[in-house]
């Protein structure tokens, strides 16, 4: 027989675990270094960029090209890893509150 109470407790246990994984995710921070290590991105694990660092070599005005693209680069590096690290968050947070469905990434509800 179907336990509605027993859903309900659940569905209510794996909001609360969601809501903690997004107030973790605030304070953990991921980091991401251009090749050449001129530039450096930290964004936290809700993909807001907390800090960019450009070395002063590279703020000259003949390289303003090649800093703009490293730091595109360097930005969608940390965004991705971010990205990474709220799945594997919201994964072990949610752990045996969902049953495994194919397909179902908790990550894409509000993370």
């Amino acid at each position: 027989m179907f336990d509605l109470f027993g859903m309900m407790d659940k569905v209510n246990r794996l909001k609360e675990a969601v809501e903690d994984v997004k107030h973790k995710l605030n304070d953990m921070l991921v980091e991401a270094e251009s090749a050449n290590g001129e530039v450096k991105v930290i964004a936290n694990g809700q993909k807001h960029i907390r800090e960019i660092n450009i070395s002063d070599a590279l703020l000259a005005a003949d390289r303003k090209e090649e800093l703009e693209d490293l730091l595109v680069n360097t930005v969608n590096e940390a965004l991705i890893k971010a990205g990474k690290l709220a799945k594997e968050e919201t994964k072990k947070a949610t752990e045996g509150l969902v049953p495994n469905i194919p397909g179902l990434d908790l990550s894409k509800f509000g993370l």
